[in-house]
């Protein structure tokens, strides 16, 4: 429960320094898509909604414009399922930087490099790092909504080691 207390604080952290600069320099939303992941020959599609994030769980994102063009994005997620008497808990963090083409246009494709962790209670009790890269395209629109499409690919390690996560996604964000 601290993991979740430290990454809400920093989340909160890093949105007041954006609000406090003046102009819009973030956004906070979620996203929603299609993700597979694939280990040794086999694979499994997992549709979220909300739930394109690591690996598909429900995710939030908040993007902090550092300047017009680089953007850092911390995620988090949080999964709770039980099935019969037993259950799992999954919590992920994940980590984005990110470069806008077109930073001024209302419109721009991005770059981004990723990282991420989740930890697994319960069943399937483990946890690993994966690190990734991203591609996609974000709009704005009356200048507080942002929507966003990306694909993007993770490679995982530790528990999770040799899962590969290939992810569709569509996000929708409130910028400020």
């Amino acid at each position: 429960m601290q993991r979740v207390s430290l990454v809400t604080a920093m989340l909160s952290l890093a949105g007041s320094v954006a609000v406090a600069q003046g102009t819009p320099k973030a956004e906070v939303g979620t996203l929603v898509g299609v993700t597979i992941l694939r280990q040794s020959g086999a694979s499994f599609t997992r549709i979220g909604i909300p739930g394109d994030g690591i690996q598909a769980a429900p995710t939030l994102y908040a993007t902090i414009f550092m300047t017009p063009s680089v953007m850092v994005e911390p995620q988090l997620a949080f999964t709770y399922t039980s099935f019969g008497t037993s259950h799992a808990t999954v919590l992920a963090a994940a980590g984005q930087l990110g470069y806008l083409f077109s930073p001024a246009a209302s419109e721009s494709p991005y770059v981004a490099a990723n990282v991420a962790f989740e930890w697994v209670s319960g069943v399937g009790s483990g946890g690993g790092p994966a690190a990734g890269v991203a591609a996609g395209y974000r709009f704005t629109f009356k200048s507080h909504l942002a929507i966003r499409f990306d694909a993007r690919y993770r490679r995982w390690f530790g528990d999770f080691r040799d899962l590969n996560e290939i992810g569709f996604g569509f996000g929708l964000g409130a910028t400020f």
